[in-house]
């Protein structure tokens, strides 16, 4: 075999199959891979204007559905007299005052007048025992549509503070709520006190629609005396 005569195996093999590159090699590799490659460039890449359509319909459907079904993120949407098989207008057949009341109670009034109805002497009157739930239902009734403002005696002791109105100048509650809770609070702890029921209190609202503010102790009581 003619020793001088080249290996044509050595002539066809590719750069990467040598065990060592020379300079040139390694050069021309380099510059092959840095032309397969974008430049570096600086900032964020555009997003696609499908993308963008397509987020921004997402917005506004959540928005609409939040909208349509939030119950407008009121904490009493929820209607543990619902049954099923009962349509919406069939609400009044099931509704219990005593039920619907002690929850009105706990969510509103308990922070201040105490689960036990006791209040807080010198701070929060209280409703257990209390001459000023008992006896006229008016009396209760219109101190929770227009709250009561300003010192007051409870069973001989004073208070001076701020009941929250609940009706249209406060809260907002229907003669249905207002029932309920009057309900709860003049049977509850003892008091024993007659249901009250929802035409009584839309008979009450309609007679006080002019007064806007909020009742004094000598107001109320002039009209519901003790």
């Amino acid at each position: 075999m003619d020793e001088t005569r080249p290996d044509r195996r050595d002539q066809h093999a590719l750069p990467g199959d040598r065990a060592e590159y020379a300079d040139e090699d390694i050069h021309t590799v380099h510059s092959q891979l840095l032309r397969e490659k974008d430049e570096p460039s600086e900032g964020f890449s555009p997003v696609p204007i499908a993308l963008l359509f397509l987020f921004g319909a997402l917005v506004f459907w959540g928005g609409v559905y939040i909208a349509e079904y939030s119950g407008e993120f009121r904490y009493d949407v929820y209607n543990p007299e619902w049954k099923p098989g009962l349509a919406s207008n069939d609400t009044q057949a099931v509704w219990d005052p005593i039920k619907s009341g002690d929850r009105l109670y706990k969510n509103n009034c308990q922070a201040c007048h105490q689960a036990t109805g006791a209040g807080v002497p010198g701070s929060f009157p209280p409703l257990a025992g209390s001459s000023w739930v008992v006896g006229d239902e008016g009396r209760m009734v219109k101190i929770l549509l227009r709250g009561l403002n300003g010192p007051i005696e409870v069973e001989g002791v004073s208070y001076n503070g701020n009941m929250p109105s609940y009706g249209e100048n406060g809260a907002g509650w229907d003669d249905m709520k207002i029932a309920a809770v009057s309900t709860w609070v003049r049977q509850a702890w003892g008091n024993g006190a007659p249901e009250v029921t929802p035409e009584a209190v839309a008979a009450i609202r309609a007679e006080i629609a002019d007064k806007s503010g909020a009742w004094t102790g000598d107001e109320i009581l002039g009209e519901h005396p003790l």
